[in-house]
């Protein structure tokens, strides 16, 4: 027979929630954190990525991700990446996929995370969506790091300066979008083989990037400069970037709208090089094709 006792004893037990397991002990690389962190709470973000950046060891950031629920930060150590994740809770080193190609290598003290969620309401403003929202900071290729907010589904990123001030969207067919383009993507370079505008596209300029390749610098109207290199011979030959006058180029548009060639949905672009051996700006506007000194005065082709 069943003894009476044993019985009411293991009822009782199961009444209590069954059979109680040690709990597993922490892993050595693991460290766990405050439970239910929203990381868009002010100051928050920059803790947290702080205590990320004291296990990676190192301050060299390459990149970081901050979401309201997880972050992560990718260092640089003796030349490869590492990545920390804090996620569920818990901070570790996590696999990465983050491939080491001579990216920017930044501090987090230069940026202004003091305020996540205010970073994601002012994306929302402009994507319209606040879905699944990720701020990342990272170099956009050309060599400067910014802060973008980006969403899942996708939307359109929105970027920031490292202060936090926003990207400003450019529309080529002002004065001040054609200004602000072509001073992004002159930047510090002192020379160029060619700089240009397409209304569509955006501003460029093109420089040699070795005796067989041209690498071209492009702001488009929402993205910051990005640099693409193309196997193409760099044949023309390099003059001052300074010398392109942004005011010039609007003087010849606003002639060619006052000769009703040009209205507000009309294509152009316009093309500043040495091709005949003289420094001149070559534009297509709508249909029409005209060259013009740095002043925008019509010469002979």
């Amino acid at each position: 027979m069943r003894n009476p006792a044993l019985v009411a004893a293991i009822a009782a037990l199961s009444l209590l929630g069954g059979c109680v397991e040690p709990a597993a002990a922490p892993s050595p690389s693991a460290s766990v954190t405050q439970v239910g962190l929203d990381l868009t709470e002010p100051g928050q973000a920059r803790s947290m990525l702080r205590k990320l950046i004291a296990k990676a060891g190192t301050p060299n950031l390459i990149q970081v991700e901050i979401t309201e629920q997880w972050a992560a930060i990718t260092v640089v150590k003796d030349g490869q990446p590492e990545t920390w994740a804090w996620r569920d809770d818990t901070i570790k080193q996590v696999d990465t996929d983050v491939v080491y190609v001579k990216q920017t290598v930044f501090s987090i003290d230069d940026f202004n995370i003091n305020d996540v969620g205010a970073l994601f309401r002012a994306a929302e403003s402009i994507s319209s969506s606040q879905s699944n929202q990720e701020l990342q900071i990272v170099d956009s290729s050309a060599g400067e790091v910014f802060m973008s907010v980006s969403t899942n589904p996708e939307s359109r990123t929105v970027f920031f300066y490292p202060d936090g001030a926003l990207l400003p969207t450019l529309d080529f067919n002002t004065s001040g979008g054609i200004s602000q383009g072509l001073s992004d993507v002159i930047g510090s370079r002192a020379s160029a083989i060619a700089i240009g505008i397409q209304s569509t596209m955006g501003a460029w300029l093109d420089y040699a990037g070795s005796t067989s390749t041209t690498v071209r610098r492009l702001r488009t109207a929402t993205v910051p400069v990005t640099i693409n290199e193309r196997s193409q011979r760099p044949e023309l030959p390099l003059f001052s970037a300074a010398r392109v006058d942004p005011e010039a180029i609007w003087r010849v548009l606003q002639a060619a709208r006052q000769r009703d060639e040009f209205e507000d949905g009309t294509r152009w672009e316009v093309t500043i090089d040495e091709r005949s051996g003289v420094l001149r700006m070559y534009f297509t506007i709508g249909s029409k094709s005209l060259v013009t000194d740095l002043d925008g005065q019509t010469v002979e082709r």
